[in-house]
C-alpha cells in the first residue's frame, strides 16, 4: 500500500468522525482484517475488546464476500446495517479489498442521512478507494 492511499484513509476517517457526533469508532480492514486506520471518538471507552472487534470485523469481510457472490443478480451491496441494543456496526466496502466499519451510538436516526453522504462520498471519490 502506498503513503497516499494510507493519507487517504486518515483523512476519510477524519472527515467521518466530524461528520456525525453519534460515530463511536471508525476503522478500515482489508479482507484479512489487517486494521489499516483507525480512530475513536475522544471521552468513548471500548464496548468490546480488540479481539472481540477482530472477531466482527472477520465475520463482516466473511459477509461480504458472500454478498459479492450474489451482486450479479441483485447489484453490487453498496452498505450493511446491524442493529443492537447499544450500538449499530456499519460497514461499507471502499473496493474489493478494503472495508469502512464503523460503530455508531445507540438508536439514532439522524446518523442515516450522515451515512448515506459518506457512502456517496466514497462512491464518487475514487481516490478513497
Amino acid at each position: 500500500m502506498s503513503s497516499v492511499a494510507i493519507q487517504d484513509y486518515e483523512k476519510l476517517l477524519n472527515m467521518i468522525m466530524e461528520a456525525n457526533k453519534y460515530i463511536r469508532y471508525a476503522a478500515i480492514c482489508d479482507h484479512d482484517t489487517k486494521i489499516l486506520w483507525q480512530s475513536m471518538r475522544d471521552g468513548v471507552s471500548n464496548i468490546l475488546s480488540h479481539d472481540e472487534t477482530k472477531s466482527l470485523l472477520k465475520r463482516a469481510v466473511d459477509n461480504w464476500q458472500v454478498r459479492e457472490g450474489i451482486s450479479p443478480k441483485v447489484g453490487r451491496g453498496r452498505y450493511a446495517i446491524v442493529g443492537y441494543e447499544k450500538i449499530k456496526r456499519i460497514t461499507i466496502p471502499l473496493d474489493s479489498n478494503h472495508l469502512l466499519f464503523l460503530s455508531v451510538e445507540g438508536s439514532k436516526p439522524e446518523y442515516i442521512k450522515d451515512i448515506t453522504k459518506i457512502i456517496e462520498f466514497v462512491e464518487q471519490h475514487p481516490s478513497t478507494k
